[in-house]
């Protein structure tokens, strides 16, 4: 079961699991599709992998012994990444971009927004990272995504860097300093949850050094 989170290198990661999966693949959003795109009423039993926008709680249940795997993000360049993201590709049905559209939010009001605060830590539902298989680290990409490889048994294949905003400048965005402690202190829990997850992350990584 993998957890997409809005803006952590879930399309990359959606497409490389795809590839690896195959006809098992199935994607879960606003509806279940399969690897080709058709439409299903359910998530299939014979489904390998599940991969969307859902609460961690959401299909553990249907399947117990499924592993679940999850990529995070710093919460302040989680939240600007999604904002310049609805910027850029608005969706007029999401209440969040018509609002932020309709009133012309800045980047602080956007992130002061109740369901843009702390979505990471409504994603992970009643789940501890301890309860993951693998928690990839943005920040961290390229080793994350070889850690993540070897631990699912895939293929080596080149980098993939999909629907990354291709005018944010390399590393972190260029904020003032009073701009992201106001976005940060609007995301406490997932600030708290995002330490967790690096903690475990430097932990398991020293498997692979």
């Amino acid at each position: 079961l993998s957890i997409h989170l809005p803006k952590p290198a879930g399309v990359s990661i959606r497409n490389i699991l795809k590839e690896h999966f195959g006809p098992g693949f199935v994607l879960y959003y606003w509806q279940s599709t399969d690897a080709w795109g058709q439409v299903l009423s359910e998530v299939p039993d014979e489904a390998t992998c599940v991969h969307g926008h859902y609460q961690a709680d959401q299909l553990t249940g249907f399947f117990p012994e499924a592993r679940l795997i999850t990529w995070v993000r710093d919460p302040v360049e989680r939240v600007v990444s999604s904002y310049y993201h609805r910027l850029r590709d608005p969706d007029p049905q999401h209440p969040v971009c018509h609002e932020l559209h309709s009133k012309k939010l800045s980047v602080t009001e956007y992130a002061a927004l109740p369901l843009v605060r702390n979505e990471m830590t409504r994603y992970f539902g009643s789940k501890k990272p301890e309860d993951f298989y693998f928690i990839g680290i943005v920040e961290e990409f390229d080793r994350s995504l070889v850690a993540m490889a070897r631990l699912l048994d895939i293929a080596e294949a080149p980098l993939r860097r999909d629907n990354f905003n291709p005018e944010k400048p390399a590393g972190r965005y260029d904020l003032d300093a009073a701009i992201r402690r106001e976005i940060w202190g609007a995301n406490e829990q997932d600030a708290d949850l995002y330490a967790d997850c690096v903690r475990l992350w430097n932990k398991a990584m020293e498997r692979f050094a």
